[in-house]
């Protein structure tokens, strides 16, 4: 534009850009882009003439509505340098302001992970390598988090003055999944089972199964989960398995920790006498070697087990072979093909018994010898009396644990074919060791009226020994009636 008072017309800018107005003693050229965020100043002094004031610089801006966001300090400084016969390119003279877009709207959880994996420098000689995965479990009533709805934004304004509107925040299309209900209007979200929360970019849901279609190794790493997992080949050492509702391996499992408040099912299991599992529910393999075993339920296995420490409230039944080695106590009987082994290797096995009050009952007879040692000691009567009273009390809940009635108690141990020497036997408060081998079917119960073992035909375990030894009592009774 050649016009000296004017706006710049359409013909093309000058490359210096903008839009050009042409005074006698200078050119100044104005951009503003389409947005309308910005004015910026170009300044070109001519031979001749007068230099541009700031009243005139105020007059061109006006002409292009430019009236927000000037910069005083940058329009007195492009004044100063314009009077000075400076030459100025794209000074920013004016700045509108821009639109903030509303945040989209989301889910806040929660609920944290239950493992993570330490990264970094920091603590690294602590970094567990076999924790591979993070898994967020949920209880059922648990709060898994809300919806937060998306917000409007925040309205911008060029340079003109004008509103610039923002971009509202976009919605979640997330699909609400199983074991999930939502409250309040659908912002608030509970787990209705418990499990794991699975969330991808399509649905949120909770699941109570987890599944390993191969070995649990480096790829998947150490296992914790509410809920069941099912692992379609092997556990390998030293990865760690936590299901709360019940595990199943389809191959064997390493020198691992297993605990699960439900079933526990594998192959075998080599656990080189460090191994563990702790189980809620029934234990079943086909064969368990040096593993310390704790289970709320039967342990039930194929062939063998082998050099372990078993406690059951439940019963110890091998099918096919032999228990050997190791101890064990079972509340609910022991039962197996052969009891022992031809090497006469050293077995304990007690049954009929809570093992919770076998240890009690280990602390409460080491107490008393402790405390009849100091009375046998001591030389003050008032000392004695006290030791006395000691004694006493620990007698009284001595007794009270053996007395204690379980129903769930079978003070019986079967042997199917053979019952080796070296087995040492404890069946409700009478313990024997075998020194010689017995060739079975044998049931081994105690005799409460001669004293010792009774080896009898064998039962099964679920008759159980006390309506067995009641019998006998019943017929001794009627033989002294006689």
């Amino acid at each position: 534009m050649t016009d000296q008072h004017e706006p710049a017309d359409s013909s093309p800018p000058l490359a210096i850009g903008g839009n050009e107005i042409k005074k006698l003693g200078y050119s100044l050229y104005i951009r503003i882009p389409d947005s309308g965020l910005e004015c910026r100043c170009s300044y070109v002094p001519h031979d001749q003439g007068s230099m541009m004031t700031g009243e005139e610089l105020t007059a061109f801006l006006k002409q292009y509505n430019v009236h927000e966001g000037i910069d005083r300090d940058a329009f007195d400084g492009f004044v100063l340098k314009a009077t000075a016969g400076q030459q100025q390119l794209d000074v920013l003279l004016a700045s509108g302001i821009e639109p903030v877009a509303g945040a989209d709207e989301h889910l806040s959880l929660s609920v944290q992970s239950s493992a993570a994996v330490r990264s970094g420098e920091e603590d690294i000689t602590k970094v567990d390598m076999h924790i591979v995965q993070a898994f967020i479990n949920v209880y059922s009533g648990d709060e898994i988090g809300r919806i937060i709805p998306a917000e409007p934004g925040i309205p911008g304004k060029n340079i003109m003055g004008q509103p610039i509107p923002a971009q509202p925040g976009k919605p979640l299309h997330v699909k609400i999944g199983k074991n999930i209900r939502a409250e309040e209007d659908g912002a608030l979200l509970i787990a209705s089972a418990t499990g794991r929360l699975c969330c991808s970019a399509a649905e949120i849901s909770v699941e109570e199964e987890y599944l390993v279609k191969g070995d649990v190794n480096f790829r998947i790493g150490s296992i914790n989960f509410k809920g069941v997992v099912e692992v379609r080949g092997d556990v390998l050492d030293h990865f760690d398995i936590t299901a709360s509702k019940g595990l199943t391996v389809t191959g064997n499992i390493g020198v691992c920790n297993i605990v699960s408040d439900g079933d526990v099912t594998f192959c075998g299991m080599d656990g080189q006498d460090t191994a563990t599992i702790t189980c809620g529910g029934t234990l079943r393999a086909h064969f368990i070697h040096d593993v310390i075993v704790e289970c709320a339920g039967d342990v039930i296995v194929d062939v063998e087990i082998h050099n372990c420490t078993i406690r059951t409230l439940g019963r110890i039944i091998v099918d096919k072979g032999a228990i050997s080695g190791g101890s064990y106590i079972a509340l609910g009987g022991i039962e197996a093909k052969k009891l022992g082994s031809a090497s006469s290797q050293h077995t304990k096995l007690h049954a009929g018994v809570d093992y919770h009050d076998v240890e009690l009952l280990e602390g409460l007879f080491a107490s008393l010898a402790e405390t009849q040692e100091k009375a046998k000691n001591s030389q003050s009567l008032t000392e004695i009396a006290e030791l006395r009273k000691t004694s006493a009390a620990l007698t009284d809940s001595i007794m009270a644990i053996r007395n204690k009635a379980d129903s769930r108690a079978n003070a019986k141990i079967n042997a199917k074919a053979v019952i080796y020497e070296n087995v040492h036997l404890t069946v409700g408060s009478v313990t024997e060791e075998i020194n010689e081998q017995k060739d079975g079917p044998h049931s081994v119960i105690e005799n409460s009226i001669e004293g010792g073992l009774r080896f009898l035909s064998m039962t099964s375990l679920d008759v159980k020994a006390t309506d067995i030894e009641l019998a006998f009592v019943r017929e001794q009774k009627m033989a002294l009636r006689t």
